[in-house]
């Protein structure tokens, strides 16, 4: 008898649409901007991270790993301020279309969830859309910030993509390590 309430309480709970989210573990090198702010060689697209169905959320952790740059600089997820005397537009600025000669981000973790109707798009490339660096790219306002740790809240079905908050990366190296989870 017990082992039918198991059962029966264990084919309740499948029936409520109870699902396990999906993982991954991800890599994302110290020059994949994806092209976005003012792109120089040696970018590399963002990283596909995770592809949901969605509705629900998806959390975004850093494990590890650090990215380094020119003139010494050591960042972890969060970035590091940086002062230069060119005014430049990063990735994150590219958002609200600024640009800056000072950050407070540099080499910091960003993310952009992309929509599947997008993603299906013949030609589509995980870029940024508005430079003509593929066919169907991803628009700048798809950025988000995401350092150690965040959440997304995504309404269907799509991809998240990962990458560096930089718009000079041909000096870059390392990387950071990185665990997604989705519905």
């Amino acid at each position: 008898m017990k082992l039918l309430k198991c059962l029966l309480f264990l084919m309740a709970v499948l029936a409520t649409g109870t699902a396990v989210a999906g993982s991954a573990t991800v890599i994302v090198p110290g020059n994949a901007t994806g092209g976005f702010g003012n792109p120089a060689s040696g970018y590399v697209n963002l990283v596909p991270a995770l592809v949901v169905k969605g509705p629900g959320t998806i959390q975004i952790s850093y494990k590890s790993g650090i990215v380094t740059d020119a003139g010494g600089v050591f960042s972890g997820p969060y970035g590091v301020p940086w002062t230069e005397s060119n005014y430049l537009q990063f990735p994150l600025q590219e958002t609200i279309g600024t640009q800056s000669n000072t950050w407070k981000n540099l080499d910091a973790l960003i993310g952009a969830f992309v929509p599947a109707s997008t993603t299906a798009i013949p030609g589509f490339a995980p870029v940024d859309g508005t430079k003509q660096l593929a066919h169907v790219g991803i628009s700048p306002n798809a950025l988000f910030f995401v350092g150690a740790y965040t959440t997304v809240e995504v309404s269907g079905p799509g991809t998240l993509f990962l990458g560096i908050n930089d718009p000079i990366v041909g000096d870059n190296g390392g990387s950071y390590t990185v665990s997604v989870t989705g519905p």
